[in-house]
This record gives structure tokens, sequence and C-alpha cells, in this order.
């Protein structure tokens, strides 16, 4: 057995010590992420991710997001887009009307997976093992509230949603030899309202630390999401023929964290601790054009509130001494947890750009301990002789002035930065918690303008159909439905299309016209495009 020589920094104090004597070392640190509104409430729609991962990651069919060209606005709510999903022992089945099962059909490419009320993502546990003398373990960790979504090296064992055991006699006869040998996933809809506990399995070999090569480690399309979170003195591991410097797991869920966070009227943030147990550590931030302000809150005792009142903040100089102090100020709190000081560096490195460099209010806190086991169940054979875990929440938490512009800005053009924010199916669920009435595209020249409408027009009960697009450089030519002419606003609730007054019903978002007795119409309505509720 050998003795084993740590260095730990505890808030900048460097302490050395050694004469600890264990088999090895296990440490572990990852992210809850989820989105409040200013009320506290916990937002659903955390499918989509900022950071790209690489492509040798595995993941369930159909669970791989993508940071598609930073634009989430086509994404359907329930939806995450499969893309290169590697685990190719699966597919999506489903039922033809004789009740066997077939093959998924999509409209473009492969079906996506359907996701609902997904409250919390769980995003880069890493797990690390330090020590020569136990060549063998096996890890479990149990996911009370979700599923495991991702991982790598290749799972050993674990949950897979919608899997179905079918015997050959309900699968379509045809089909057979493409879905023979494949896990078999029913593409349905996955409610993680409803209670859902996952799991994932590896049978790790650890690699003694002189024969660690990194050309076993290597890949050639490796970002800086994965290099990130190697550190030097951590063993190499290997689960069947694949290397790595660590453990890596990600899953999506809906579950109960023991915090909740607000702001109230005056902007004062609050953050509840509901735990059984102090919260640590938490520290506040906000990214506001660029400009960081934070401030440290430290430990939150059992049942108490922590507070940040505007004059709290803490604004350091811009530029690269900004980023130094909120580094060291973050870095320092992972240290005092456990961690080390490559592992905090890998942590805050990792996550630099989704924490610190996205513009918003949010909260670190580390979660505590009993939380931890109770949401992530660890069990490790054999058992390390130390075991540090550090699950970081981040709460993106919505200002009241933040929610009320999104609502002076829904129905404009100047809407559209937030479809392109990865929290904008969040964002579309607290407008629909604060405004309960439909809301209609603006009606006003500056939101009309180089738009395609749709018009109908209506004779008794026939209905004709057309696209109406409405520019500055040409006129209104509708041949189908006889209307032409140069168009205008007139006042907040008319439009003149040629000699044609349309008046809005603003509760409806519908302009209608009476047609003179000459055309082949009554009525002409023009719908806008409802934009909620």
């Amino acid at each position: 057995m050998n003795i084993k020589f740590h260095s730990l920094v505890l808030c900048g104090l460097s302490i050395s010590f050694g004469s600890v004597v264990s088999a090895y070392d296990l440490h572990e640190w990852g992210t809850f992420t989820t989105v409040s509104g200013s009320d506290g409430s916990v937002l659903s729609g955390l499918h989509v991710e900022e950071e790209k991962l690489p492509d040798f990651v595995y993941s369930h069919i159909g669970m791989r997001p993508q940071a598609a060209n930073g634009s989430y606005a086509m994404m359907l709510p329930p939806l995450m887009p499969n893309l290169m999903n590697r685990y190719d022992n699966q597919m999506f089945v489903m039922k033809d009307a004789k009740g066997k099962i077939i093959p998924a059909a999509s409209f473009k490419g492969i079906p996506q997976a359907m996701l609902q009320n997904v409250t919390v993502k769980m995003e880069t546990p890493v797990i690390y093992f330090y020590g020569d003398d136990t060549p063998k373990v096996n890890v479990k960790v149990g996911f009370n509230g979700g599923t495991i979504s991702q991982w790598y090296p290749n799972r050993t064992s674990g949950d897979t949603p919608n899997l179905i055991k079918v015997t050959e006699e309900e699968i379509l006869e045809r089909t057979k030899k493409s879905l023979s040998g494949k896990q078999l996933v029913l593409h349905q809809p996955i409610d993680f309202s409803k209670p859902y506990n996952g799991s994932i399995e590896w049978d790790v070999d650890i690699i003694p630390k002189a024969e660690a090569d990194p050309a076993y480690t290597f890949k050639s399309n490796e970002n800086h999401t994965w290099i990130y979170p190697r550190v030097p003195d951590a063993n190499m591991v290997k689960v069947g023929d694949e290397y790595e410097d660590y453990l890596f797991y990600r899953g999506v869920g809906n579950f109960e964290l023991p915090a909740t966070f607000r702001v109230d009227a005056s902007e004062t943030l609050h953050v509840k601790n509901n735990s059984k147990e102090a919260i640590p550590f938490a520290f506040a931030f906000e990214n506001i054009a660029g400009k960081f302000r934070y401030k440290t809150i430290g430990e939150i005792t059992v049942g108490s509130e922590a507070t940040v009142a505007e004059d709290e903040w803490v604004s350091p100089s811009g530029g690269e001494s900004q980023q130094v102090a909120v580094f060291q100020e973050v870095r320092d709190g992972l240290l005092a947890q456990g961690l080390t000081r490559d592992e905090a560096n890998g942590m805050v490195k990792t996550w630099w750009k989704s924490y610190f460099e996205k513009d918003g209010l949010r909260v670190f806190w580390v979660v505590p301990q009993t939380d931890v086991e109770r949401i992530l169940p660890l069990t490790v054979t054999p058992k390390p002789e130390n075991q540090v875990r550090v699950l970081v929440g981040r709460a993106d938490v919505l200002r009241p002035k933040f929610e009320q512009e999104m609502i002076t800005n829904l129905g404009t053009h100047a809407f559209r930065k937030y479809t392109s924010d990865r929290f904008y199916q969040p964002y579309r669920e607290r407008l629909s918690q604060l405004i309960k009435s439909p809301v209609f595209q603006k009606f006003d020249k500056e939101n009309i303008v180089n738009t395609h409408l749709k018009i109908t027009g209506v004779k008794g009960d026939s209905k004709m159909g057309e696209r109406l697009y409405l520019s500055d450089e040409k006129e209104v030519k509708l041949q189908h439905l006889q209307l032409g002419g140069k168009w205008e606003i007139i006042g907040d609730d008319q439009l003149k299309i040629g000699d044609t007054l349309f008046t809005l019903d603003p509760e409806k978002g519908l302009l209608t016209a009476k047609v003179d007795s000459e055309k082949n119409f009554d009525v002409y309505e023009i719908q806008l495009p409802k934009v909620l509720n």
C-alpha cells in the first residue's frame, strides 16, 4: 500500500499533509441547474445545453441536446434533438394500427425524445480516483427524480426511459431484421413531473500512475468542456476498452432542491435554506452587459434566509481584474468543501462561459451532503477510504424588472433576443404565469412591416385564404381575394389597404373589414400571430 501525499489549499492557506494511508480516495464535482421566477417558482424547460459535448459521449437515443447556432426558437418545448447519438444499440419504436411494433418514423431524419416538465439539469458531474492500490471498483450512481441521459466511458448498466420488451410475435414481420439486437424504446412523452428514478453503473479499472499515458485518453475531437475537468494527480480509469481521467455523466429530471430563490419588488435577492443541514457556501453573482457584481454569502444555516440588497453588491473594476476576483472567490468556496485546487480550477474553467459570461442574476450554492446522497446516492465497491462530493446548485433567478422587460417586448421584434437564449422555454413559462390572456403580435408599423400574415375572405360558410406580406416597398396585390393598393396604419387599431379599412379586435388579435357588394366576399379577416397562450 502506498503512502499518498496531497496538497490541499483552503481559502488561500496551503496545508501539506502526509501519512494518509488508504486504498484510494474518490472526489466528485458537478452542477444542478435551475431557473426561478422572481416569486421563487421553479420553471421547466431545462433540456437545452449551451456547451456542445464531444461526439464520443454516449446518450440515450434522442437525448443529445446541442446549442444549434445559438438559437432555440424553433425547438418545440418537449423535444430534444437527436444529433449524432452514439448509443446506437437503441431504437425508437411505435405501434402500427394493428398493434405491431415498428421503427418510429420521422418527418425529417431521426425521431426526437419527447421530454416534459424538466425542472433540473444535472450538468457535468465527474468522478476522480486517487490511489494505486485498488485495481478494480464498481461504481453505481442513482438519480432519484431523473434519468442519467449522457455518460462516458460507456456504462455497464443503467436506466433507459420508455424501454420495452416485446416478443417476436409483437414485431411486424418485415421489420424484425432492423430491430434485431436493439434496445427498443417506445417513442412517447417522458413526463418528469411523475416519479422517475434513474441510475448508471460502471465496472472501473484504476490505472496506476506509473502506467498512465495520455496517448490512451487523447481524443482528437475533444473540446474545452472535456479538457478542463482533467486534473494531473487523478488516476486514469479504464472501462471496457475506453480510457479517461474521470467518469462523466449528466442528466435531466424534476425534483425538489433544498433551497428557494426569489427577488422582491425592491430588487432584493432572497435565498432560503429548506434543508435539514446548513448550506455550507453560497455566492450571488450578476452579469449586467458584461460588468460583474457579486456577493459572497457564505454559510446559510438551517431554516434561515440570506438576502442581498441593491447596496450590498461588490462591483470589481472591469476587464481582467473582475475575472480574477470572481474566479478566486468561487474557487475558495470550492476548496473549503474539500476539492483539490486543480479540481476547483477545473470546475470554474469548465463552466466559466455559462456561469459568468452570460447576462443575468444567478446564485451558486453548495448542496448539503444529505441532499446530495438523497438525490444522487453513490455506492462504490470496495469503498474509498476518503470521499468528497461537491455538487453546486446554479440557480438563475429572474428579476421583476427583467420579467417586465419581457412583457414589454412580447409580440415585438425585440423579443427575438430571448428566443436565442438557452432558457427561452422557462421564460415562456414564466410569462404564461404572469399573463393569463392571449397575446398577439403588436399592431404597429414597426412590428407589422415585412411580416407574413394570413388573410381570409369570407362569403357565407365558404372561406378563401391567402398570404399577406406588408412591405414598405410594395403595394398589396391579392388577386384571388380581389384586394390591393397601398397600405397604412391609422391610429392604434386600423389598417387601410387601398380603399378597404380593417379594424382590430385586440382581444382576438383579429382585423376585420366589410367588403363592398361588387366583390365575391362579405368580410376580410386578418389574424395576427399569437405569441403567448
